[in-house]
């Protein structure tokens, strides 16, 4: 089957389309989400410790795990029987930015406070990259369980 692809991806007017979330069974893969308040707008732009403070950083990292929530609660109409498994938290920083773990700390408060401590705690990567998407700070995606088992 593969040597009947071509060597370069297709020019494409549009993006190809992506889920929000990926549902395996009990498994849910959400997909990243930037810190885009409601209506759209990114709550800021720019690098971690070039420009954006670590109080904003974390603002936008609470935000992006709303964003995953929200995702997550579309797909299966409540949190109610929703465990965190994994989240991985991506800072666009400054060369020498070491606080990645302080931003994603405030996506991990927040799914403490919504989820509770059983089904909120979580393992966690907080990654300092050099962008993301739409000059968004932060950038989180997770994996949860659902079901009781």
């Amino acid at each position: 089957m593969l040597d009947t692809l071509p060597d370069t991806p297709p020019a494409r007017p549009d993006r190809p389309p992506v889920a929000p979330v990926r549902r395996d069974g009990g498994l849910l893969v959400a997909s990243g989400q930037v810190a885009s308040a409601p209506g759209g707008r990114l709550i800021a732009t720019g690098t971690v410790g070039a420009g954006v403070d670590l109080a904003t950083a974390r603002a936008c990292a609470w935000q992006c795990a709303r964003n995953v929530l929200a995702a997550v609660r579309a797909e299966v109409g409540s949190l109610d029987r929703v465990t965190a498994v994994k989240v991985t938290v991506y800072v666009a920083c400054a060369p020498g930015f070491g606080e990645q773990h302080l931003v994603a700390d405030a996506a991990t408060e927040l799914l403490l406070t919504l989820l509770g401590p059983e089904r909120g705690a979580h393992a966690r990567a907080a990654i300092g990259v050099a962008a993301l998407p739409l000059g968004s700070p932060v950038e989180v995606e997770g994996t949860f369980r659902i079901g009781d088992d």
